[in-house]
């Protein structure tokens, strides 16, 4: 596999779509805890908002993993996008609360179908050997729209609240024509499921009965204290240290930059030194040390390095889960992908709305439990490892 094949047309526009996927989902970040506000909705409300997007990509994720296998990856990519778009616009007519329930319930149902698809389509086509920077690539390009989307949202909120939305829903009308008229076919119509093959949702408890358990567990865990976070970062540096709208963009976008950097430059090359767990571990012990630094933050300066902290962690987790769980599938990667993104999208479930539910007891809550599932997580990834390390010396006396 040579840098040719990762970087052909096909996959450069596959990048540059998740790019503008980036951009469409940070740029309401900085405005929708704002947005929602404005409809009354509390800090609990709020992360129900998160909770229910993330409940419905739990739900649908791992079939859209499976159909991809079937029908291939172009078509389940367009639904994603197509999901995207549905979302924004709706979001940007709503004037209730129960309107953007309804918007986040279409957009989890139907978004779910993007990130996978496109970690498959870099099983399909990357070696082993490069199967991990080619997943940071992929993280890559979200976290470089993520730079520029907050920054957008929060220079268009000066127009109006929904202004970052029609924005949002117009570019993910962009990608989907790039999608359709620029991005190959990379699953062979020989390679696919049988049409006469049933298409069930990969169970995840059946993931837990695999030898990939362990990966899906700390995704999981990962999972749940990272939504913690974004799920109440906005309402937590209000309540703190009384910061908005703009300052939240600036904030976001740094961090945007600082997962580009560690998607794009260190988390392959971590991979080829340590492997996927050690990689992993560190991100988690990264993103831990950020929630214990955002409790004693005093400006915003100290933020914003805070935050790049935490993205640097979450730059090298998911990726490096990816990678590891690509390489050690014995199925298609469609349905390990989305099995995967299911475990990811159970923790954005739960996440949120904890977080939210603590916040409202007490600003610190929230992340004192960021920081026990970083550490669950952690020793999730220790303890298989020590497993591992066993299994070794007992076959050696074999």
């Amino acid at each position: 596999m040579t840098e040719e094949r990762i970087f052909n047309r096909s996959s450069a526009t596959l990048f540059f779509s998740i790019f503008m996927v980036g951009i469409g989902f940070s740029i309401i970040m900085p405005i929708l805890p704002y947005y929602a506000e404005s409809m009354g909705a509390s800090a609990f409300q709020l992360g129900l908002l998160m909770t229910v997007y993330a409940l419905c990509q739990f739900i649908f994720a791992p079939f859209w993993g499976s159909y991809s296998d079937r029908v291939g990856r172009k078509p389940v990519l367009l639904v994603g996008m197509f999901g995207f778009t549905l979302t924004f616009f709706i979001f940007a007519l709503a004037n209730s609360l129960w309107v953007l329930f309804v918007a986040r319930i279409a957009g989890g149902a139907l978004s779910c179908a993007t990130v996978p698809t496109a970690m498959a389509v870099m099983g399909d086509t990357s070696s082993p050997e490069k199967r991990g920077a080619s997943m940071g690539m992929v993280g890559a390009s979200m976290g470089m729209g993520m730079i520029f989307g907050p920054a957008i949202g929060s220079g268009l909120a000066h127009i109006s609240l929904a202004a970052p939305f029609v924005m949002a829903g117009s570019l993910s009308v962009v990608i989907c024509f790039c999608i359709l008229f620029l991005v190959k076919e990379s699953l062979p119509v020989e390679d696919r499921v049988s049409e006469a093959q049933k298409i069930d949702r990969a169970p995840l408890l059946k993931g837990l009965k695999s030898p990939l358990a362990f990966l899906f567990t700390a995704m999981f865990l990962a999972s749940m204290a990272e939504a913690t976070n974004m799920g109440t970062f906005a309402l937590f540096a209000e309540g703190k240290l009384g910061f908005g709208p703009t300052s939240m963009g600036l904030i976001f976008s740094c961090a945007g930059l600082a997962s580009v950097l560690v998607q794009g430059f260190v988390v392959g090359r971590a991979i080829n030194k340590w492997g996927e767990e050690k990689t992993s571990g560190a991100g988690i012990i990264l993103m831990a040390s950020s929630f214990a630094l955002f409790l004693q933050a005093k400006s915003l300066l100290e933020l914003i390095i805070y935050m790049g902290i935490f993205s640097a962690g979450t730059g090298l987790i998911r990726p490096s889960i990816s990678a590891a769980t690509s390489k050690r599938t014995t199925g298609s990667q469609g349905t390990a992908m989305g099995v995967l993104q299911g475990y990811d999208s159970l923790g954005r479930v739960i996440g949120p709305s904890l977080g939210g539910y603590l916040l409202d007891m007490n600003l610190s809550y929230a992340y004192f439990s960021a920081i026990f599932f970083s550490g669950l997580a952690f020793l999730t990834l220790l303890f298989n490892r020590s497993r591992g390390k066993t299994k070794e010396r007992e076959n050696l006396l074999i």
